[in-house]
C-alpha cells in the first residue's frame, strides 16, 4: 500500500534542529520507499514558497505574526483542504497548526496523528490565559489522534498531558542515519583548524538557548581543564551566542571555541574529533537530544542530564548527572577523559544501542506501519 502522507511542521529544511532533522529524515526515508509527501511549513528567509526537496513536495507559508513561538499561518489551513493525501502528521507543539489539522480532519473525515516532541512550558502567571485557552484545544487534538507518537517512553510518563491518552502512545524516538554517523570517521580537519593535535576534545552541538545549560558546561570545563589538557568545541548558532562569547573572554578561558552553525556535510567530523559529547540540558524543552543519538552512532562516550528523554537515549552507553550540577558535570567529564577503556567500553555500547533503537529504518518502519494502521481504521 503506497500513502499520501501530509506532514505538518512548523519549520522544515534549511532551519536546523532535532525535530526538523526527524521531520526531513522521515519524510526522505518514505519517498524513498515509494510513498508521496508534501510536507506545509513556514517560509524561512531564501527558500522558495513551492519546493521539492529530494521528492518532497514543500509547501512554504508565510507566518503573518507568531504567538508564544507559534506561527500563525492561514495559507496551512486552505491547504489542508486543497491538497490530496490519506493521512496528516502534525508535529507538536505547534498550537496553531494542531487545531488548523483537528478542524480539517473533522470536516473532511480524513485521519491524523501527532508526533507529541515536549509539553509546552510556559509558566507564569502572565502565561494562564494562554495554558486555559490551548489546554482546551490540546485535549481535543489528541483525543481525535488515531495514534500519538512520542519520543521516549520516559516522557510520556512523566507529561501531564500525555497520561490521559496512553493507550494511544506509540514509542518511536528520533533517529539517525547509521552509515552516515558511524565510528572510524575522519575528524582530523577539525583538530588541525583549531590546532588541538594532541588535546581532548569535549563537544557541545545545539541551539545556543537558556534550556541547553551551556552555562554549567564552560563553568565545569573552566575547572576541568585545570587537570586536563583539553578544549570545548560548541557548535551551533542562537540567541546567547554573544552572552556565552563574553563569558568565555571573562574567564579566559582559550581553549573554548564557539563554532557557530556547521553544515550537515561537516558536522560528522566534529563528532569523529571528540573524546566526549556533552549535552546539559536543564529543563523539559529538551525531550530527547538526537544530537546524543548522533554522537553514539559514532561510537562515542556521552554525558547528559538525568531526566526528561535523555536516560532513554543513553542508557547505559554513557553518565548521567543531575541538571545545574556543575561537580557532577565536571566529574562525569573528567571521569571519562581520564580512562580510556571506559570511554571505549561506552562508545561501543553506545553505537550497539543505536543500531537496535535508534536507526532510521527500524524507526521508519515503525511510523509507515502506525501510519497504514491509522488510515485503514478510518478509510
Amino acid at each position: 500500500m503506497k500513502m499520501k502522507v501530509c506532514v505538518v511542521s512548523k519549520h522544515y529544511y534549511p532551519f536546523a534542529g532535532g525535530l526538523e532533522s526527524r521531520v526531513v529524515s522521515l519524510s526522505e526515508w518514505l519517498v524513498g520507499n515509494g510513498h508521496s509527501v508534501s510536507v506545509l511549513t513556514s517560509l524561512e528567509p531564501n527558500t522558495k514558497a513551492e519546493d521539492i526537496v529530494k521528492g518532497v513536495v514543500v509547501h512554504r507559508s508565510k507566518s503573518l505574526f507568531s504567538l508564544f513561538n507559534a506561527p500563525f499561518m492561514p495559507q496551512v489551513f486552505s491547504r489542508l483542504f486543497s491538497l490530496d493525501y490519506d493521512l496528516i502528521d502534525v508535529n507538536m507543539p505547534d498550537p496553531v497548526n494542531s487545531i488548523f489539522v483537528y478542524l480539517a480532519c473533522v470536516l473532511r473525515g480524513k485521519p491524523f496523528t501527532v508526533t507529541y516532541h515536549a509539553d509546552i512550558i510556559k509558566e507564569e502567571w502572565y502565561h494562564a490565559p494562554f495554558r486555559v485557552l490551548y489546554g482546551g484545544f490540546l485535549y481535543l487534538v489528541l483525543g481525535r489522534a488515531g495514534r500519538i507518537f512520542v519520543t521516549s517512553p520516559n516522557y510520556a510518563e512523566s507529561s501531564g498531558v500525555l497520561k490521559r491518552f496512553r493507550d494511544k502512545i506509540v514509542v518511536a524516538p528520533s533517529f539517525v542515519d547509521v552509515q552516515r554517523l558511524k565510528p572510524g570517521l575522519d575528524g582530523s580537519n577539525v583538530m588541525v583548524k583549531y590546532g588541538l593535535e594532541g588535546k581532548k576534545v569535549v563537544l557541545f552541538v545545539g541551539r545556543l538557548v537558556a534550556y541547553k545549560g551551556l552555562d554549567y558546561l564552560i563553568d565545569a570545563f573552566g575547572s576541568l581543564s585545570k587537570d586536563f589538557d583539553a578544549a570545548l568545541i560548541i557548535v551551533g548558532d542562537g540567541p546567547l551566542e554573544a552572552e556565552l562569547k563574553d563569558k568565555v573572554r571573562k574567564l579566559g578561558l582559550s581553549n573554548v571555541f564557539l563554532s557557530g552553525v556547521v553544515s550537515e556535510n561537516v558536522l560528522p567530523q566534529y563528532y569523529a574529533a571528540c573524546d566526549v559529547f556533552v549535552l546539559p540540558s536543564v529543563t523539559r524543552a529538551e525531550a530527547f537530544g538526537l544530537v546524543l543519538v548522533e554522537a553514539l552512532s559514532c561510537g562515542k562516550p556521552v554525558v547528559s542530564t538525568n531526566f526528561s528523554g535523555m536516560p532513554y537515549v543513553v542508557g547505559d552507553a554513557g553518565i548521567l548527572v543531575p541538571p545545574r550540577d556543575v561537580s557532577a558535570l565536571r566529574n562525569a567529564i573528567g571521569r571519562i577523559l581520564s580512562d580510556g577503556k571506559l570511554a571505549s567500553e561506552l562508545g561501543a555500547k553506545g553505537r550497539k544501542r543505536v543500531a537496535e533503537l535508534f536507526s532510521r529504518d527500524v524507526v521508519c518502519r515503525r511510523i509507515l506501519d502506525v501510519y497504514k494502521q491509522v488510515s485503514n481504521r478510518i478509510n
